[in-house]
């Protein structure tokens, strides 16, 4: 059907059966020169109506299958399949990340004289820590679905509570009371009533624009990111602007950009609760450590001998 509504599309949509088309079925965007599009393998074939640069945040589904596609036989790989068919005909595919575009050459087939490599985001203004408000030991950047793994989370959180931590952890973001025992059944319903208990020890803080995403940063001494996919590193970026370490997902483009922003992180290599929880755990840790570390010592906190041998020290000494 998209073939004979645009006669001049170059092109070919042979055996691709369904496609994807702007709301207005792209009249509106047609006195443009071109299009810039961000790509997206989970919608399928986009038709290219005028000449297409695809910007491809990431290929995550080569490290993180699962959070895509529950077999083999899922529809997401078809749909991969008819976008990658697109991408390989386009005049331009760019990515943020040299890794991503390896990627998209060796995983999507585009030929490598068609990649560029687009400038890095950078994080945003760097935030001042909070010192009138209580601060969040560890401050949890997830959304309630698939996507953020809110069910090994939520197990990772309870394997933490069982040790004795006791930290103050927050869940944030812009659907994050569906974390919340009394608002989250979706998602709580999902996650085995032992790991659902968690739920109740941490705090909801929904956010819906930048503006709430600092005030929550800026009492935060640890970012955590449990997102499946986040080539272009958001999590990361927001530690790095907050100036603290970061928990997350082990992948590459997640390495090369924690180097590059000389972001201390602490990877676990499986979204499974117990490396999940190792993380973390360890993170809490050193943290802790740190921040004790770096408190002025107060004379009161002295130990006796050290009192002791001032009070005896000849004059001069």
């Amino acid at each position: 059907m998209a073939q004979r509504m645009f006669p001049d599309l170059k092109a070919s949509l042979d055996d691709i059966p369904d496609v994807a088309l702007p709301r207005d079925w792209g009249w509106n965007f047609m006195d443009c020169d071109a299009w810039i599009v961000c790509a997206d393998a989970a919608q399928g074939a986009v038709v290219p109506l005028k000449p297409v640069a695809y910007y491809v945040r990431d290929l995550a589904q080569r490290y993180v299958p699962a959070a895509f596609a529950s077999g083999l036989d899922h529809i997401f790989w078809r749909r991969q399949d008819h976008a990658f068919r697109l991408w390989r005909q386009a005049d331009c595919v760019f990515a943020s990340q040299i890794s991503t575009c390896d990627d998209i050459s060796g995983y999507a087939g585009v030929r490598r004289d068609r990649i560029v490599q687009a400038p890095q985001l950078r994080p945003g203004s760097t935030i001042s820590a909070r010192e009138d408000c209580q601060s969040i030991d560890l401050l949890w950047l997830a959304e309630p679905y698939a996507g953020h793994d809110p069910a090994v989370g939520l197990e990772a959180i309870r394997i933490l509570r069982s040790e004795g931590v006791e930290a103050k952890i927050t869940v944030c973001g812009e659907q994050a009371y569906g974390f919340a025992p009394d608002d989250g059944q979706v998602t709580l319903a999902a996650t085995p009533p032992w790991a659902r208990r968690a739920a109740k020890s941490i705090s909801c803080e929904t956010v819906s624009d930048e503006r709430g995403l600092v005030r929550a940063l800026s009492r935060a001494k640890l970012v955590w990111s449990s997102a499946l996919a986040d080539a272009e590193g958001e999590g990361l970026l927001r530690a790095a602007q907050a100036k603290t370490p970061f928990i997350g997902l082990r992948y590459p483009q997640a390495e090369s950009l924690a180097r590059e922003l000389g972001v201390k992180a602490y990877f676990y290599d499986r979204s499974e609760a117990g490396l999940v929880a190792d993380a973390l755990k360890a993170a809490l840790s050193e943290t802790a450590r740190t921040s004790e570390a770096a408190q002025p010592r107060r004379a009161d906190a002295e130990d006796w001998s050290s009192i002791v041998e001032r009070l005896w020290r000849a004059p001069g000494a």
